[in-house]
């Protein structure tokens, strides 16, 4: 469980057993930017939970995870009426996307945070290499309406 409550000002104090995160507006929002923005935390969960996923696959998989870097942004939709789509990109060197692409994909959305994302929001994740291809591979997959 994770409780939250307002510290003064735009700052919330949010605490999960004996952890504690402060979360703030931005300036232009009237924030002091002292802390994330909730959205900034979400998308940090997301990215955290695919992160994991992904890590543990390529070390079972005897591929090095150290160069594997998850970015996490919302996507507005193309006609402006639906809900933004989560998007994560996994970026990692050329020759492992090309060999694990698929996989790759279907990893980044199964841990127990991205899969709950998954049942009610679009969710795309795109791999993008980090080294050795002038052309990157790009895949959507996984859009739920």
């Amino acid at each position: 469980m994770v409780t939250v409550k307002p510290i003064g000002q735009k700052r919330l104090l949010a605490t999960a057993g004996r952890h504690t995160v402060v979360t703030d507006r931005k300036l232009e929002d009237g924030g002091s930017d002292a802390g994330c923005t909730s959205g900034e935390l979400l998308l940090a969960a997301i990215g955290s939970c695919a992160t994991g996923s992904l890590r543990n696959f390529l070390d079972k998989a005897g591929l090095a995870s150290d160069t594997l870097e998850v970015d996490v942004a919302l996507e507005p939709s193309a006609n402006g009426d639906d809900r933004d789509a989560i998007a994560i990109a996994v970026n990692l060197p050329a020759e492992i996307i090309e060999k694990r692409a698929e996989a790759i994909e279907a990893v980044a959305k199964s841990g127990r945070v991205v899969s709950r994302m998954v049942l009610g929001s679009r969710v795309i994740v795109r791999c993008q290499p980090t080294s050795g291809s002038l052309n990157p591979v790009s895949h959507q997959q996984g859009l739920n309406p």
